[in-house]
Formats: structure tokens, C-alpha cells, sequence
């Protein structure tokens, strides 16, 4: 099996706004995975091989409905300046759409500093969440910031995910609390093993500049 192209290796010159960027990459997203494939022993140590097939299968789904709610709401969550991209030039999504770029990293962080157990994540102290991570898999030296987390998880609730201990409804979070945070998925939780291990695929394994395995749901990249 072939790996996916990354995020940047197909026409962009119609990429001018955040829906557009949000399209783009949905349009990256696998449109079939096998049914059967063999995983490399870094993930199957995580957790068993059909709790992962199927986990890839419902994270591709979960990204597709966030694509997608990004496309028709997400200037709600996201009002940049007005992005003006060169003829010519790649763009940056961290800096010219970062709102996805924080949403990706705090589902990675979310995935790779929790516990997973039934069906549940759980990590302790909202700091966790903060670092943003580069497409190499790397923390990079800047922060999310308090506001801009919460706007994350409002919108990750948004998408069907829920956050045990956690009052999103407040003004503003208490970055300090360590307390333990559950994440829920009740619409099928078998995606938060398919976070978990596509998680550990972009932060433990090297990767490419560009190469997004994580928002495009690359699944070959857990496979033999």
C-alpha cells in the first residue's frame, strides 16, 4: 500500500480562507481503508488490532464531521484577518489558518498524554493541552493560550466530544487545576483508541516537513 501525498503535494491556489483550508484537507482523507492490514508492534502494544482498525475508521469519520463544521461554522470559532496567500506560495497552516493547527494539537496532546481505558481518555491539568505541535511530531516553543483553549474545546464538544470535569460554560479556564479530566465520545467511543494511536503516530515516529499524517488520518502510517 502506497502512502498518502501530504497535506501540500496537490493544487493549493484556491486556498484563501479557513473553510477552504478545512476543504482541502478533507479532501485528503482517506476514502476507503482496508478492512484488514497488519500494525506495527508500537501500536498493537497500546491496544488490541480490531479496537484500532476500527478506531482509524471512526477518527476518519470524526475528522470529516470537523471538516465539515469548520467549512459551514467556523468563523464563529476562528475571525482571522482577511488571509491574502501569493500566487505561487504555500500555505502556512499555523500561520495562516492556526485555528486548525491548535485543534490539531490539542486532540494530539489529548491523545498522547492520556490514559485510555473503556472507551475513556483521561490525563490530569489543563497545561497539558497548551503545547503546540509541529507537523514533525515536536512540541514547538510556543503555547495555546488559555482563551484560545477554550475555544478548542468548545468546538471539540461541539464536534460530539465531552470533557468530565470541565465546565466549558465558564468565562474562563483555571489553568492551574490539576485535576483529572475524562474525555468522552459517546457517539462511538472506539474513536478515542483511533486518536490515541494516531496520536502516538505523529509524535513518536519522523515525519517530513508537511507531512500532517495526523489531520489527513494517513492510517498507512501504522501499518507493517
Amino acid at each position: 500500500m502506497n502512502k498518502m501525498k501530504s497535506v501540500f503535494e496537490n493544487d493549493f491556489s484556491t486556498i484563501k480562507t479557513l473553510g477552504d483550508m478545512a476543504g482541502y484537507i478533507k479532501n485528503l482523507l482517506p476514502s476507503e481503508i482496508p478492512a484488514d492490514y497488519a500494525i506495527k508492534p508500537i501500536f498493537t502494544s497500546i491496544e488490541r488490532e480490531v479496537n484500532i482498525r476500527n478506531g482509524i475508521l471512526a477518527l476518519k469519520d470524526f475528522m470529516n464531521q470537523l471538516y465539515d463544521i469548520i467549512i459551514e461554522d467556523g468563523e464563529k470559532y476562528d475571525k482571522p484577518k482577511p488571509t491574502f496567500i501569493p500566487a505561487g506560495k504555500k500555505p502556512s497552516i499555523p500561520i495562516d489558518f492556526p485555528f486548525i493547527y491548535h485543534i490539531k494539537s490539542v486532540l494530539l496532546n489529548i491523545g498522547y498524554n492520556s490514559d485510555l481505558k473503556d472507551g475513556v481518555l483521561t490525563f490530569s491539568g489543563l497545561k497539558t493541552l497548551t503545547p503546540i505541535i509541529c507537523c514533525e511530531g515536536m512540541p514547538a516553543m510556543s503555547k495555546i493560550s488559555a482563551p484560545k483553549l477554550l475555544t478548542c474545546l468548545r468546538f471539540l464538544n461541539e464536534c460530539g466530544m465531552y470533557f468530565e470535569g470541565l465546565n466549558l460554560d465558564a468565562e474562563k479556564l483555571n489553568m492551574a487545576s490539576e485535576v483529572y479530566i475524562e474525555v468522552m465520545y459517546p457517539d462511538n467511543p472506539v474513536l478515542l483508541t483511533g486518536l490515541k494511536i494516531m496520536s502516538v503516530a505523529q509524535r513518536d515516529l519522523k515525519w517530513k516537513t508537511y507531512d500532517e499524517i495526523f489531520l489527513r488520518c494517513d492510517y498507512s502510517a501504522i501499518f507493517v
